[in-house]
This record gives C-alpha cells, sequence and structure tokens, in this order.
C-alpha cells in the first residue's frame, strides 16, 4: 500500500484509514484506488467539497459487502473523529468522501453490482453512472492510492460526445440553475471549469476555475466568481445577509453562464482547441 504524502496532515490521515478499511471489508476483491477532485490542488473545502475516490473492484459487491460499506460509511459521517471544536479543523475528513466502488466490468459498459456513496445517500448501482468528465479527471489527474494502475480500463470519449455532455449541462443550467441555495454557485464555478478546459486543456479545481474565469472571460456574470470562491472557502457565509441576498438573485447570471458556455462549443475559432483537447486520449 502506497499513500501520498500530502501537506495537509488530516487528508493523510484520512486516507490512511480510508484506505486500511476498505482493504479489510472487500479483502482479495479489491484492485485499486483512485483519488481525484479538489484534493489534488489543495483546494478541499471542509462544511462545502467532497473528497472524491474510486474503487475498482474485480468481482460484483455482494449484499454483506454492501452492507458493511454503507455502516462504514455511517461511522465515517457520524463519528467524534470528524466533528470540530469552534473554529478548529476536524480530526479527520471522512464526511466529506464521496465516489463509486466499481467493477473493471462494470467502467467498461457492462452490468453488475456496485455502489455509490453519494452527497444525501448510498445507492446501488448495477451499471457505470460516472458522468463523462468524471472519467475523464479521473483518467488524466488522480492519485493512485492502493493497488495496480487501471487507467487503461477507463474508456475515451470523442470530440462530439463531450460536446454533447456539456451541451447537456448548459440546458440543465437553464432548467435548474435558480440560485437560492449555497451549492448555486456550483452552476459558475462548474461553467468556468468547463469553459477553461474546452480553451486550454487543463483541469481545474472549483477555486482555481473561479480565478480563471475573472480573468479571461468576458461576460458579466463573472463577476460573481469571487463570491462564489469565498462562499465555497467559508460556506458559514451563507448565512450572512449580503451573502443571502446575492444567492437569491444568482438565476440570471447562471443562465448567462449557460449561454456563454453554449457559445463558445459553437464557435468554429475554438474548434481546434477542442479538437486537440479530447483526440490526444
Amino acid at each position: 500500500m502506497f499513500i501520498p504524502s500530502f501537506e495537509d496532515e488530516t487528508l493523510d490521515r484520512t486516507l490512511s484509514l480510508f484506505v486500511n478499511d476498505i482493504q479489510l471489508i472487500l479483502n482479495m476483491k479489491l484492485q485499486s484506488i483512485y483519488l481525484y477532485g479538489s484534493a489534488l490542488h489543495n483546494d478541499l473545502s471542509p462544511g462545502y467539497g467532497d473528497l472524491d475516490f474510486l474503487v475498482l473492484i474485480g468481482e460484483d459487491l455482494n449484499q454483506n459487502e454492501i452492507e458493511l460499506l454503507n455502516n462504514l460509511r455511517a461511522v465515517y459521517r457520524s463519528s467524534p473523529l470528524r466533528i470540530t471544536v469552534g473554529n478548529q479543523k476536524p480530526n479527520l475528513y471522512t464526511d466529506m468522501l464521496e465516489g463509486a466502488f466499481l467493477t473493471v466490468n462494470m467502467l467498461n459498459g457492462r452490468k453488475g453490482c456496485g455502489l455509490w456513496w453519494g452527497t444525501m445517500r448510498e445507492t446501488i448501482w448495477m451499471e457505470n453512472q460516472l458522468d463523462i468528465f468524471t472519467q475523464y479527471t479521473i483518467k488524466e489527474q488522480s492519485i493512485l492510492l492502493y493497488g495496480e494502475p487501471q487507467q487503461d480500463n477507463i474508456p475515451s470519449y470523442s470530440r462530439e460526445e463531450f460536446i454533447i455532455f456539456l451541451k447537456e449541462y448548459a440546458t440543465c443550467m437553464r432548467m435548474y440553475g435558480k440560485g437560492n441555495s449555497l451549492h448555486s454557485v456550483d452552476w459558475l464555478l462548474l461553467a468556468s471549469k468547463f469553459i477553461a478546459w474546452w480553451q486550454e486543456g487543463n483541469i481545474l479545481s472549483k477555486s482555481q476555475a473561479a480565478d480563471w474565469g475573472y480573468l479571461h472571460l468576458n461576460g458579466r456574470w463573472k463577476e460573481n466568481l469571487k463570491r462564489c470562491k469565498k462562499l465555497r472557502k467559508d460556506p458559514s457565509m451563507v448565512t450572512l445577509l449580503e451573502y443571502s441576498e446575492w444567492l437569491s438573485n444568482l438565476g440570471p447570471a447562471i443562465i448567462e453562464a449557460s449561454h456563454d458556455l453554449d457559445r463558445i462549443l459553437e464557435t468554429d475559432n475554438l474548434s481546434a482547441n477542442g479538437e486537440r483537447i479530447v483526440e490526444q486520449r
């Protein structure tokens, strides 16, 4: 077992505990554990964000393993080990762990029995439901915490498939991006992240995407990105009148950002960048 050393000791301890616990439950079925997302950018946001992982297994999960994993998740989310005192850092980030347990066959499009630790609940997956950008991120920008490299088993996707995915995201922004909640800022942060990737090929964290968008985007909605970043890093500010009123009026900015994303995908002079980014895979 190899756990990379991070600057954040709490993260190191959390990952060591997680890998050890998963080994005990899955034993010989366990093949690989990957970490991806904000932790790799030193951009974890306790109280807001997630600690993203992918666990790959050789065979379907059985009912006993599912129960053990879900019981472990319950401990992680309720244990005194994660409780903060005042403004002190938590002892562990176990309540932030979110991700999938998938067989390699499921990763390649076949049916199976896996598990998803989601934000609200745990769900049995009979097929791989990770979106293509998440899979692309794991393939291109992740850390192997345990086991053998499996990136070659992660599917590659065409330029056209990425365009469809990003256009669907823009449509979801217009349908569901109404503001009013803490996580409404994700609509803008992800729009900036996707545009940065499409134009430059870099997978940014959400805080990095906020900085990039403020510097490089032209739409008026970019003026909201600084506040998005601040609220993500300090979710307690959502109780301030200034921020609650701002969130309640965020809808028009989300709609504008969705149109910007659509427009960038359709702009001919950016097509070469998109072609280069996805055809290298």
